[in-house]
């Protein structure tokens, strides 16, 4: 076989190195920003989103107003789990949120690292299995980051909706992230915390609100 010039290889198959590339564009997540509590309720089972394994009345309300995550970019705040792409993989636990963890999470910041384990083993023994079986670690500014970057450019609206404790913590994370740019500067800030049924009818009313 004849050895063909690379001109005439693109005369014959009609190449043009110097035309501009065509790339469809890449779709865009959502701008707007939930920040949801996690729940007591939670669905058993094995490899299960945060989305799916949190099915409290919030989370219900949720999944029925934005059941194709259209609305909204959720992150979870978590006792265990801290601040998360409710999109990612949420084992089974049971952590309630107390003021004192409350104040250490705002004290953690952003880049406290999760989940909160306890450091102090009895035997080395003890220390290697904790680690084999342990969580991937991860911070909530990498979280929030990779969901930004989904976005395509700073959050323009957000939402907290949880208890009181939930609130604090959220709203000092949500200050964190305005201040890096992450949050726009003029993005409003709903907090959505009160009786469950209003609590639940505030939710979809802030989801299903035209942009």
């Amino acid at each position: 076989m004849r050895n063909i010039p690379l001109p005439e290889l693109m005369r014959q198959y009609e190449i043009d190195f110097e035309a501009p590339a065509i790339t469809p564009p890449r779709p865009m997540a959502s701008a707007r920003l939930l920040i949801l509590g996690c729940s007591a309720s939670k669905a058993s089972g094995e490899d299960l989103s945060a989305r799916e394994r949190y099915i409290g009345p919030l989370w219900q309300t949720l999944k029925a107003a934005d059941p194709h995550e259209e609305a909204a970019q959720v992150a979870y705040l978590s006792a265990r789990f801290g601040l998360g792409n409710a999109r990612g993989k949420m084992p089974d636990y049971n952590a309630k949120l107390t003021s004192q963890t409350a104040d250490l999470m705002i004290e953690r910041g952003l880049s406290g690292v999760y989940p909160i384990y306890k450091q102090v083993h009895r035997t080395e023994a003890a220390r290697l299995r904790h680690l084999a079986k342990r969580d991937p670690l991860r911070t909530a500014a990498g979280e929030i980051c990779s969901m930004m970057h989904a976005a395509g450019r700073p959050f323009q609206d957000v939402a907290i909706c949880g208890g009181k404790d939930y609130v604090r913590v959220a709203q000092a994370h949500v200050a964190e992230l305005r201040d890096i740019g992450w949050i726009a500067a003029d993005a409003p800030v709903t907090i959505i915390n009160d009786g469950i049924g209003y609590m639940r009818a505030q939710l979809k009313a802030w989801l299903t609100a035209k942009p």
